[in-house]
C-alpha cells in the first residue's frame, strides 16, 4: 500500500503543477484535515473535501499570476514512510510587477489511508520571505 500512497502524492503534485484541480481534489479522503501556515493568505486548517477545495482555490488565487509554467515546477522528492509520505519540494514564483523571484525549500507530510490523503501539513523554510514576496508584487 505504501507505493500506492506515494503514487497518490506524485499525482497530487503533478495536478498542482498542471493546475488540474479535479485531480487534486480526487487525492483527498472525505475526512481529510489540511494544515497550512496561518500567516499565508490561504493558510489555516481545512476539513473534508470542501476544505480541500477551499484551500486549493485560495492557493491558486494567490499564486496563479506569480507562477508561469516554469515557476510551477516543484522538483519534488517523494519519501515513502509507510502510512506517511514526506515530500521535499520548492515553492517558486516571479513577480510580474518587479521581476523579483522566490525559490524556497518546503516539506509536506501526508498521512494516508487507503491511498487517499487523510492529513496534510505544510512546512516552509521561511514564511516571512513568502509574505514579503507576496507583498512586493502589489502595485
Amino acid at each position: 500500500m505504501s507505493q500506492m500512497n506515494v503514487e497518490t502524492i506524485r499525482h497530487l503534485f503533478k495536478a498542482v503543477e498542471e493546475r488540474d484541480f479535479t485531480s487534486y481534489i480526487a487525492a483527498y479522503d472525505a475526512e481529510t484535515v489540511i494544515r497550512d501556515a496561518e500567516s499565508l493568505p490561504y493558510g489555516g486548517v481545512y476539513h473534508g473535501i470542501a476544505g480541500a477545495q477551499q484551500h486549493v482555490e485560495g492557493a491558486a488565487q494567490t499564486w496563479n499570476h506569480l507562477q508561469p509554467p516554469v515557476q510551477r515546477k516543484m522538483d519534488a522528492v517523494f519519501l515513502d514512510a509507510g502510512n506517511y509520505v514526506v515530500v521535499l519540494w520548492h515553492l517558486r514564483g516571479i513577480s510580474p510587477s518587479n521581476g523579483r523571484k522566490l525559490d524556497l525549500p518546503a516539506v509536506n507530510v501526508y498521512k494516508m489511508r487507503d491511498a487517499k490523503i487523510l492529513e496534510s501539513q505544510m512546512f516552509y523554510a521561511d514564511t516571512w520571505a513568502i509574505q514579503q514576496f507576496l507583498e512586493s508584487h502589489k502595485y
